[in-house]
């Protein structure tokens, strides 16, 4: 029905055998989603999920109470399936399940991409999961104390039943680089003369830290349908300090005529590079809009950000239109923009604000293009009660989409969301800040959009751990990233503050963040 939105969670059961779970199992983020191009009702949908991570403090874990922090050799990329239309999903674990990725080398790191394209024999179409692996304990070919992040494609031609066993599709020869953020896209285009090709486009920390000096962005090819891939593209300058800047968040897409397209957020501007070639060679960048990157946490909420841009391409015959979306910061808050180009990506229009004061502050967007040309973007927004605090109960996110047809102007945002979450129920593993991930995606037919993203409506606050974030922040400690378990109790100026244990001190749906899914008819 026109208009109609259902929101259902996509990682049900969310743990398969167990009726419930505790932090860090209940946790899942950054989610991903892709549609079967040729049978629209069956769906497929990745996130990062720990669902077999040991519980905190557990003897095989370490001694440490509050030691919550990722176990060596578990995996975190989990599958989730649909066969009607989006309305019911199935969790079927961790791609790490499966017989070929138990016979690899391979652990799943997370930050997981799916997309389609055609089977080798172009009847039907096969499914792609693109995501982070590291080596299993004991099983890596380089010297103790290097530990590449590679990333990894597994491929199904069962809708997302069975996956194969996973292929190296990036630089794999180096153990101190650290490859991050992956997109990847196959050309679903029966016209393009690269037809079935698959990219991956990525940035490459050289010094095996997201704070090397050294983090070009790279995008290799698959001409044999994810067998193998290429040397890569690098499409950037490398250099990555405070002086020049330096460059996160790539995204590629094809055009119905084969053009290739990657974007990427450069020092303060999203600039696009091109291939009509099929992905042999690239031109110049272009600068196709001015970035303001939003606050990192938004104000209220204690969770980090990025202001990473969403790419579509118009898959009609003979289009030559392609859209950016990402969100910027402004005096009202964050805000989210689409610029358009319609010649390959060579010019961009000036952007145009979809999203307004009503809608919270904006983060985490998705967009595509549907067959009939419509334009779908969706996004969350975040209330506080008093921007100035975080913790329990003092923000709500919800989730919004909006519409533009082939020919006309945006539509406003309408809620797709029927219960707001709470982001203090979000947790990174040690616990130092809220975490909601990187990004949320979107997936348009000709019939129906689907947003996938965080959502937490069935987690709860923990009053203990609101209050060791704030110690922290107030003693000016540095707070490490989600997969590091630093600083557990941090010390300042000779006082100890002290980590909350989880599950003693918290509530038993602390933590639990889950990937949800809005249906939406335009």
């Amino acid at each position: 029905m026109a208009g109609s939105v259902v929101d259902v969670q996509a990682n049900n059961p969310q743990v398969p055998g167990q009726p419930g779970a505790v932090f860090p199992t209940n946790k899942s983020n950054e989610p991903s989603i892709a549609v079967d191009p040729g049978r629209n009702q069956f769906l497929i949908a990745g996130a990062n999920d720990e669902q077999e991570q040991p519980a905190c403090g557990a003897a095989i874990r370490s001694s440490t109470p509050g030691d919550c922090s990722f176990f060596p050799g578990v995996g975190t990329d989990g599958v989730y399936t649909s066969s009607d239309s989006g309305h019911t999903w199935l969790n079927r674990g961790l791609i790490d399940d499966q017989a070929g990725w138990k016979a690899s080398p391979l652990v799943s790191d997370g930050d997981p991409v799916l997309f389609f394209g055609p089977r080798p024999d172009k009847k039907g179409n096969r499914a792609y999961y693109v995501g982070l692996a590291s080596y299993k304990p004991g099983q890596s070919p380089y010297p103790a104390g290097k530990a590449p992040e590679l990333i990894s494609l597994s491929y199904s031609d069962d809708d997302g039943v069975t996956w194969s066993a996973p292929t190296i599709a990036a630089t794999k020869a180096n153990p101190n680089n650290f490859n991050d953020k992956p997109s990847a896209w196959a050309d679903l285009s029966p016209a393009s003369p690269f037809y079935g090709q698959v990219y991956v486009a990525w940035t490459q920390f050289r010094s095996a830290s997201v704070n090397g000096q050294s983090a070009p962005v790279l995008v290799s090819r698959s001409t044999d349908f994810g067998a193998t891939f290429g040397a890569p593209n690098k499409l950037s300058p490398a250099y990555n300090n405070g002086g020049k800047g330096g460059r996160q968040g790539s995204a590629v897409r094809t055009g119905p005529d084969g053009t290739v397209y990657v974007v990427w957020e450069e020092a303060s501007t999203q600039v696009v590079a091109v291939s009509t070639d099929g992905g042999a060679s690239y031109g110049k960048f272009a600068v196709a809009g001015q970035v303001a990157d939003i606050a990192d946490p938004i104000p209220g909420a204690n969770f980090r950000t990025d202001s990473f841009a969403s790419l579509a391409t118009d898959p009609r015959a003979g289009s030559t239109t392609a859209y950016l979306s990402w969100v910027n910061r402004t005096a009202g808050g964050g805000r989210l923009v689409v610029a358009t180009s319609t010649d390959r990506g060579a010019t961009w229009s000036a952007p145009v604000t979809v999203s307004g004061s009503g809608n919270g502050y904006a983060f985490f967007q998705g967009l595509d293009v549907a067959s009939t040309g419509r334009v779908d973007v969706a996004f969350q927004g975040l209330v506080a009660n008093d921007p100035a605090k975080f913790g329990t109960g003092n923000a709500r996110i919800d989730s919004w989409y909006a519409s533009r047809p082939p020919a006309g102007s945006w539509s406003a945002p309408r809620k797709v969301s029927s219960v707001s979450s709470d982001p203090a129920a979000s947790a990174q593993n040690n616990l130092q800040r809220q975490f909601w991930g990187d990004y949320s995606t979107l997936v348009s037919t000709g019939s129906a959009a689907y947003f996938i993203y965080t959502d937490s409506r069935n987690g709860i606050g923990c009053p203990a751990v609101d209050n060791y974030q704030q110690a922290l922040i107030a003693a000016g400690v540095p707070v490490a990233p989600d997969d590091q378990n630093a600083g557990t109790d941090a010390s300042s100026g000779g006082a100890v503050i002290s980590k909350p244990v989880v599950p003693a001190d918290c509530g038993a749906q602390f933590g639990n963040s889950d990937t949800f899914v809005s249906v939406i008819a335009p």
